[in-house]
């Protein structure tokens, strides 16, 4: 990769609940800037943090990158997610697609944002939750 020391599907697929650290500080510079459907912040140690959160409850996840381009400093990638989640889905497993956009400095990430479908990955899969969900979107499609 020119812009990244890192691919982003090395990375996606490093991070664990047991190995958060070392690849965050190979993947992002101290200052990186984050945002995805649920936080916009800054700092690293910040970004740790919240990924420590996220995967609390994960059982599994991997990441199918299906295509990831890189022109000088700036890197976009087309991912699916495969997610068994405590809390989601009762504990199955579930897809979510999505991509990421990430802008590098130095072999670092300094901005990193990704986008999916937040509807898809939480609300349709929180018990009670999800079945209101599938109804208002239906409405809003015009097809209930």
């Amino acid at each position: 990769m020119a812009g990244l020391n890192v691919s982003i599907a090395q990375f996606f697929n490093s991070v664990s609940k047991s190995n958060m650290n070392k690849p965050c500080e190979d993947f992002y510079g101290p200052n990186i800037v984050f945002e995805d459907p649920m936080v916009s912040l800054k700092g690293r140690d910040s970004l740790i943090k919240y990924y420590t959160r996220l995967y609390e409850n994960v059982v599994e996840i991997r990441f199918d990158v299906t295509s990831e381009i890189c022109v000088a400093e700036e890197t976009f990638a087309r991912w699916t997610m495969h997610l068994k989640h405590k809390r989601l889905k009762s504990g199955q497993m579930m897809s979510v697609d999505g991509c990421s956009f990430v802008q590098s400095r130095d072999g670092k990430a300094v901005y990193h944002r990704d986008y999916f479908d937040l509807g898809n990955m939480l609300y349709e899969n929180i018990p009670g939750f999800g079945a209101l969900t599938k109804l208002v979107r239906s409405i809003a499609a015009g097809s209930h």
